[in-house]
């Protein structure tokens, strides 16, 4: 991972051990920085681009110079085209060029005022942050990894614009990718190390290094808040369940409340209705959605948000053993009202059921948003790139598509109605978890947003975000990706700038 970025004005020549060159799709010359960069290249970045470059997003093109007794790289990169420069699309091109990179160089030089001609202020701050984000984390590899393959560990940005006007952006991106990063670790984690427990005390070594509250409830704490269907998830396992309760702000009455709810399932074998053997062993990021929320309420604290904010986790494994729930049990939610179990492998609504009832009961918030790694179908409907979205409030609903397109983490809202809420009521029991194979993304989303109750209430579905199984974004490595980490923040960063 990156170790450090500066950034410093265009001069002659260049000290680091690579130059990556962006360039648009459709340019007929070099571009103008990167011309003048080239005279002290030999023309090879001419070369480069006169060899059928065509700027196609993610392409590259090195080649070496011979610098006294070093070698420099010259890399070109494909941005796609000007008018779909997109976050994501970006990230994708700089994730490209790292990928280049790997293992050959220590240090790079990356020219910037290309990539950003005619664009706003904004525009190119947007631009800089989605090549930093892109170019960091196509550089990630699970850490403590032995044979670890060496990355670029220092970039400079060459531009005309001044290093404090830059200096906000570089930190954002430095601070989400980190985050990232470790939310990527812990979602790659082996289950038998990153327990419920375990996940709890690294979340909570986190939060306090940000300056987060954090209160990590133990099982007889559980039991007292009478959350029946965590403790009904968490019987099956020796590992005791955990809840995470996490506060940013909350001394300021006069700010927003948001509460994110997010899903600590840290292995899910299926329960009694277990999971076919093929693939159960990425079931060890099954809670992806909580690493995220953990992951927002420290970037919020880091960036001193002006709002209040709840982050709720609770943390369990869903195993199989003599104790373990049945399909066909009622259990009771926090609330007092049942659900029946149709099948034990749709735990995730059931313990996001009662901490988004304890969120509604005991904070009042403005809002509650919950994120999850819930439904294969959400994967079906929409692949892995974009999340489903299901809620009550088509304000917050449209915040969070906003927050998507600006972090790269795009989501989709699909329609909940009266309809789709009927599915899920309870036959012997108020509700059942499972409301059947049609539509089965939203009728999930719908079982936890009636515990919302009058709470304005958006769920983000990342079944199918949460894990790439390769051929994603450049600058998503296999395994996890992180995703939902900068779009909560995005989403929270909206919420405070429209207060």
């Amino acid at each position: 991972m990156l170790r450090s970025v500066r950034v410093r004005a265009p001069r002659t020549r260049i000290l680091e051990d690579a130059v990556i060159i962006p360039v648009f799709s459709g340019a007929r010359t070099l571009p103008p920085a990167a011309a003048r960069a080239d005279r002290t290249l030999e023309g090879m970045a001419a070369a480069l681009f006169a060899d059928a470059f065509a700027g196609r997003r993610g392409e590259t093109r090195t080649a070496c110079v011979r610098r006294a007794r070093r070698l420099l790289r010259v890399v070109l990169v494909g941005l796609g085209p000007r008018a779909a420069r997109t976050p994501e699309a970006l990230a994708d091109a700089a994730g490209a060029a790292a990928r280049a990179l790997r293992g050959r160089v220590a240090s790079a030089a990356l020219l910037l005022d290309d990539a950003v001609e005619a664009a706003t202020s904004a525009e190119a701050d947007a631009i800089l942050h989605a090549l930093l984000k892109g170019f960091a984390l196509a550089s990630y590899s699970v850490s403590g990894q032995p044979g670890d393959t060496p990355t670029v560990r220092r970039l400079v940005v060459v531009t005309s614009r001044s290093q404090r006007s830059l200096a906000p952006v570089i930190r954002r991106a430095r601070l989400v990718c980190d985050l990232i990063v470790r939310v990527r670790d812990w979602v790659n984690a082996p289950a038998n190390r990153l327990t419920p427990s375990a996940f709890a005390e690294a979340s909570r070594e986190l939060c306090v290094a940000s300056g987060v509250m954090c209160r990590v409830w133990n099982r007889k704490e559980i039991e007292k808040a009478r959350m029946g269907a965590v403790l009904a998830v968490a019987v099956g396992s020796r590992e005791e369940p955990r809840f995470l309760v996490m506060q940013y702000n909350m001394e300021r009455p006069d700010l927003p409340l948001v509460c994110l709810a997010g899903k600590g399932v840290t292995f899910d074998s299926g329960g009694i209705s277990i999971k076919p053997w093929e693939k159960m062993h990425e079931m060890k990021g099954d809670m992806a959605g909580g690493a995220a929320v953990v992951a927002a309420m420290a970037a919020c604290a880091s960036m001193k948000l002006p709002m209040r904010v709840v982050g709720l986790v609770p943390c369990v494994e869903n195993m199989l053993g003599g104790g373990s729930l049945r399909p066909g049990d009622v259990v009771e939610t926090c609330t007092g009202k049942t659900i029946e179990i149709l099948t034990t492998d749709a735990e995730g609504r059931l313990i996001l059921a009662d901490a988004v009832a304890y969120a509604h009961a005991h904070y009042k918030p403005d809002v509650i948003v919950d994120i999850a790694t819930l439904t294969g179908s959400v994967l079906i409907a929409l692949g892995t790139r974009i999340a489903g979205i299901v809620g009550t409030s088509a304000r917050h609903a449209r915040a969070l598509e906003e927050a998507g397109r600006r972090s790269g983490e795009p989501v989709w809202t699909l329609p909940l109605d009266e309809y789709f809420s009927a599915m899920i009521k309870g036959d012997i029991s108020d509700y059942k978890n499972y409301g059947g194979r049609n539509a089965s993304a939203i009728t999930a989303g719908a079982m936890i947003g009636v515990f919302a109750q009058s709470t304005p209430w958006v769920h983000v579905d990342i079944a199918g975000t949460a894990w790439n199984d390769g051929g994603g974004p450049a600058y998503q490595t296999p395994g996890a990706t992180g995703y939902g980490v900068d779009l909560l923040l995005r989403f929270l960063e909206g919420l405070a700038g429209a207060s």
